[in-house]
């Protein structure tokens, strides 16, 4: 799933050379544990393709699959997103009025009415967009 992970999001930064409000990409593959550990080399070109608009705002949402509470599914995807946001802030030097964090919970799908683990999987997501630029 990493390798499936990395290559969603490589494919996600080179496709846009201009990104325009709205553009989002997704890191896959969250587990129903509390413990998440980015693959490095994915937040290093996240940081990067943020730090090419400095001038943007962008909003970090943490998804759940549909199987959770709802009070489970937001309390943990706002701590997922307060994770990456609390990353790119401390390690890579993003500032932190470039980035709020929210948790979208359950509400959000990416697959609607998942059936087996491997479309739960892609539902536990954090999502990146640009939501506003100046």
């Amino acid at each position: 799933m990493k390798l499936f992970t990395s290559i969603i999001l490589a494919l996600a930064l080179a496709l846009p050379t201009h990104a325009q409000v709205g553009f989002r990409w997704c890191l896959y593959g969250f587990n129903h544990s509390d413990s998440y550990e980015p693959i490095e080399a994915q937040f290093d070109e996240l940081a990067e393709f943020i730090k090419s608009y400095p001038d943007s705002l962008f909003e970090i949402s943490g998804h759940l699959d549909e199987r959770a509470s709802d009070k489970y599914s937001i309390k943990i995807d706002k701590e997922r997103a307060d994770y990456i946001r609390g990353l790119l802030i401390d390690k890579y030097g993003i500032p932190g009025s470039m980035l709020i964090s929210v948790g979208k919970g359950k509400h959000e799908p990416y697959i609607k009415g998942a059936k087996n683990e491997t479309e739960h999987e892609l539902n536990r997501r954090v999502e990146i967009r640009i939501i506003m630029k100046e």
